[in-house]
C-alpha cells in the first residue's frame, strides 16, 4: 500500500529530501517537453516573416540563450532550497506577498495557457480524424479527453513527466524531422530563395524569443527542486532547453519559408499523412501542457493554504478549470491577456534573483521566508513591470529593472536574506 502512494508525488511546497532528487538527464527530458510545442514553431513563422533566414535563426537562438541563463538562475535557487517558485519568492516578497500576489499571478497564467493549448490540441485531433476517417468528433470532446489525459500526467507528478517525455522526445523529433524531409520533397527549395524585407531588429527577434518562453523561466524552479546539485541544474537547462528549443525554432523558420505553414503537424496533413500529423500535434501539446497543469496545481496549494498533501487535489482542479473554460469559450477571448501577464511574471523573477544571488550572497542558509509582505520586492515588482509594459516595450527588461530596483529600496527595508548573510561574516 505504501508503494503505491509512492507512485503518486505528493509534496508541494516542503524541501524535497535528498532520496528524492534525479539526476540531469532525466529532467533534462521534461525541459525538453516544455519547449516543443506549437507556439514554438509559431515563434519561428514570425522571425521567418519579419526578416531573412540567418538573422532570424540567430536572434531566435540568442533569445534562448537568455531564456537558459534565466532559467538558471531560478533554477538553481529550486535546486539549493528543493522548493518550487511560488516558495521560492517568501523571501523577496515575503509569505503574504508570494500567497496572494505571486502564487495567484503563476496559478492564473498556467491555468489559462493549460486551457488555450488543450483547445488548440483538440480542435487539431478533430480536424485530423476527419481527414482520416470522415468521422467528426465535436471539437469539446476531444479537447475535454486529451485535456484529462493531459492532466493526469500532471496529478502523478514529475516522475509521470518524466516517463512521459522519454519515451515521447525521441519519437516527436523523429516525425518532425520526417516532416522537414517531405517538405522539402514536396516543396522544395525554392522558398528558401525569396528575399524578406527586414521588419523587425535583431534585438527585437532575441526579445520575441525569449517572450515565449517568459513565464516557464521564471518557474524553472518547479522542476529543478528535484535536481542533486547546481551542476546537474545547469546540465539539465541547458541540454533539455537550447538543443530542442533551438530545433523547433529552425523548423518554424524553415517550413513557413518552404510550405507557407509553420507547424510540422499541419504540414504532415497536407502531403496526405495526417496520422503522423496528429501524433505531432497531440505530443508536442502534451509534453507541455501537462507541466502547466502541474505549476498551477503547487501556486493553488499555496494560494489557498492547504495541506502540502493536497498537491494533487489542486493540480486535478487546476486542469478541470482550465479545461472548462476552454469548452465554453472564455479562453478564447482573453488569450491576449494572458499574454501580457509575462510583463507582470518577468520581474518577479528580478525581485527573487537580486534576494537570493546578490542579497543573501546565493547561500541557501541565508534564505529566510520573510513574514507578511516584503514591500521591498512588491514596490519593485509593481514599478518595474510598468515600465516594460510602457516605456520599453520588451518583457525581459522587467528582470533587470526589478532586480535593479530591489536593491535600491532593500536597502531602506532590509531583507531577511541581509540580516542572515551579515551574521555569517
Amino acid at each position: 500500500m505504501e508503494k503505491s502512494k509512492k507512485k503518486v508525488e505528493a509534496t508541494a511546497l516542503q524541501e524535497i529530501p535528498a532520496e528524492e532528487r534525479k539526476d540531469w538527464v532525466s529532467l533534462a527530458f521534461v525541459q525538453a517537453g516544455i519547449c516543443v510545442c506549437v507556439p514554438a514553431f509559431l515563434l519561428g513563422a514570425l522571425l521567418a516573416e519579419a526578416m531573412p533566414i540567418w538573422p532570424a535563426i540567430i536572434s531566435g537562438s540568442l533569445g534562448y540563450l537568455v531564456v537558459v541563463l534565466g532559467m538558471i538562475g531560478t533554477g538553481m535557487m529550486g535546486c539549493d532550497l528543493g522548493i518550487p517558485s511560488c516558495a521560492a519568492c517568501e523571501s523577496g516578497f515575503g509569505k503574504k506577498g508570494a500567497r496572494f500576489i505571486v502564487s495567484a499571478i503563476f496559478a492564473i497564467n498556467m491555468i489559462g495557457w493549460f486551457g488555450i493549448q488543450n483547445g488548440v490540441c483538440g480542435e487539431a485531433f478533430t480536424n485530423g480524424m476527419e481527414a482520416m476517417t470522415g468521422v467528426h468528433i465535436p471539437v469539446i470532446v476531444s479537447g475535454t479527453v486529451w485535456g484529462v489525459i493531459m492532466l493526469l500526467t500532471a496529478v502523478f507528478g514529475v516522475n509521470a513527466l518524466e516517463k512521459l517525455d522519454k519515451i515521447s522526445i525521441p519519437l516527436l523529433m523523429v516525425i518532425m524531422l520526417y516532416g522537414m524531409y517531405l517538405a522539402l520533397k514536396v516543396y522544395g527549395t525554392e522558398g528558401l530563395a525569396t528575399e524578406t524585407t527586414q521588419t523587425m531588429t535583431f534585438m527585437g527577434g532575441v526579445a520575441l524569443s525569449f517572450n515565449f518562453t517568459a513565464v516557464g523561466t521564471i518557474t524553472a524552479a518547479d522542476y529543478t527542486r528535484f535536481q542533486k546539485s547546481r551542476k546537474d541544474t545547469v546540465k539539465s537547462v541547458f541540454y533539455g532547453v537550447f538543443p530542442m528549443g533551438v530545433i523547433t525554432l529552425v523548423m518554424g523558420i524553415l517550413l513557413t519559408k518552404l510550405a507557407g505553414e509553420y507547424d510540422v503537424s499541419m504540414v504532415l496533413i497536407d502531403v496526405g499523412l495526417p496520422i503522423l500529423g496528429v501524433a505531432a500535434m497531440v505530443i508536442a501539446t502534451w509534453t507541455t501542457n501537462s507541466t502547466n497543469a502541474y505549476s498551477a496545481g503547487l501556486s493553488i496549494v499555496m494560494a489557498f493554504k492547504l495541506n502540502d498533501n493536497r498537491r494533487r487535489e489542486a493540480t486535478l482542479i487546476s486542469g478541470i478549470l482550465g479545461i472548462v473554460l476552454c469548452d465554453i469559450g472564455i479562453l478564447g477571448h482573453i488569450e491576449d491577456a494572458l499574454s501580457l501577464l509575462s510583463y507582470v511574471v518577468c520581474p518577479i523573477g528580478g525581485v527573487i534573483m537580486a534576494d537570493y544571488w546578490i542579497v543573501g550572497r546565493g547561500k541557501r542558509e541565508n534564505f529566510r521566508p520573510q513574514d507578511n509582505v516584503n514591500w521591498a520586492g512588491v514596490i519593485s515588482w509593481i514599478v518595474s513591470a510598468a515600465i516594460a509594459y510602457f516605456l520599453i516595450h520588451i518583457e525581459f527588461s522587467g528582470i533587470v529593472v526589478a532586480a535593479f530596483l530591489y536593491l535600491i529600496l532593500e536597502k531602506f527595508m532590509p531583507s531577511p536574506s541581509r540580516n542572515m548573510a551579515r551574521r555569517q561574516s
